[in-house]
């Protein structure tokens, strides 16, 4: 194990920002408690996990990624040759913890995090599982035979602790510091121009896209004086565009949006997937928003995700499993009113601020240097 002025931290996971955003959260803040520390990301070979760790590389020399493990794939071949594509993927990784020797590896969820945590628990470094969702992942639950401890973000639903087979505890949702900070604002007052904020996240985007579109088509959903602003993955970018400019709308189409606390502040309502990061984003920044699951996803998490913040009156959700024009239709009913009523924005904010830990990241921090303590 590392011991030195400079200990490397692993982080194993990605193939969405919201498996790489905690952990970038939380290296800002190993960066200030320990200046000397060193990252290693061993991540999928998706592009936003080139995307997102290539920027964090860039702006810190101290940050390195590689990418360990492939992307999920649904053919019968594919799963007919997993269990040698993860064999090779741990020999890959074990060669590289024996060169690095980190003090701990954190597991960060999704197939990506096999290989790293399954090489650490052959070199003896200790793990330590984040799981962020109501519902964990396949991975995560697979990884916990031989975890230190599992920290969870939003709270499990109650059945989830049977699959569970280390200590579990509930630290909260690390975020970036700038999305913290806005919780401790008095009051994160609406900005003074209406704003739509679209967050398709870096998987499910596409239906995501067409359905914002086609609930907007009719021209009548938002007041006039709404701005939109669309984050819309790599792929649909032009045609967003395009099919902006020919309803005559104001909007700003980016395939990646990189200063999310900015964009939140000028948020009036935003309409978003429902991975954990970026409901624990949009309680810190307070922000009223109208939810559309992911369909399919994995224990079918987003939906348990969203239902929570629905339940706390924090978000409206908008049902998924339907077509995409009854999907809009539906989006379309809940932006006409919610666009209207300020006062129910304002109700929704405030309990969105409730559900809100804005020092998770300190908490799971403190839990990992307590692992390398312990193991040292």
């Amino acid at each position: 194990m590392n011991t030195t002025d400079s200990p490397l931290f692993v982080f194993a996971g990605g193939g969405s920002g919201g498996h790489l955003q905690p952990g970038l959260a939380i290296v800002a803040e190993l960066q200030q408690r320990l200046p000397g520390s060193q990252f290693l990301f061993l991540c999928s070979g998706r592009p936003i996990d080139q995307q997102i760790l290539s920027a964090a590389a860039a702006a810190d020399a101290r940050i390195r990624w590689n990418v360990v493990a492939g992307s999920r794939g649904s053919s019968g071949l594919y799963r007919l040759m997993e269990p040698l594509r993860l064999s090779i993927e741990c020999f890959r990784a074990v060669r590289l913890l024996r060169q690095q020797r980190p003090a701990v590896v954190i597991g960060l969820g999704s197939r990506a995090s096999l290989a790293g945590c399954l090489a650490a628990r052959m070199l003896a470094v200790p793990v330590l599982l984040l799981e962020l969702n109501c519902v964990p992942g396949t991975a995560t639950r697979l990884l916990s035979r031989f975890a230190k401890l599992c920290l969870t973000g939003l709270p499990l639903a109650e059945e989830a602790f049977v699959a569970m087979h280390c200590a579990v505890e509930q630290a909260g949702v690390p975020v970036r510091a700038g999305i913290a900070e806005l919780h401790g604002e008095l009051y994160v007052a609406e900005p003074a121009q209406p704003r739509l904020l679209v967050l398709g996240g870096s998987q499910g985007a596409q239906t995501l896209n067409a359905a914002v579109l086609q609930s907007l088509e009719t021209g009548t959903t938002l007041p006039g004086d709404w701005q939109i602003v669309h984050q819309a993955g790599d792929r649909d970018v032009a045609e967003l565009r395009e099919r902006y400019r020919q309803l005559g709308l104001q909007a700003r189409v980016e395939p990646y949006l990189r200063e999310m606390a900015e964009e939140l502040r000028s948020a009036t309502l935003v309409v978003s997937r429902a991975g954990a990061g970026t409901l624990a984003e949009l309680a810190c920044a307070r922000r009223p928003a109208v939810l559309l699951p992911l369909p399919l996803s994995a224990g079918d998490h987003q939906r348990r995700n969203a239902r929570l913040f629905e339940d706390h009156q924090a978000a409206e959700v908008v049902e998924t499993a339907a077509g995409t024009a009854t999907v809009a239709t539906e989006l379309r009913k809940k932006l006409a009113r919610l666009s209207g009523d300020a006062e129910e924005r304002q109700r929704m904010s405030i309990a969105a601020a409730r559900l809100a830990v804005p020092d998770a990241v300190q908490h799971v921090v403190q839990r990992v240097l307590e692992i390398i303590t312990a193991s040292d």
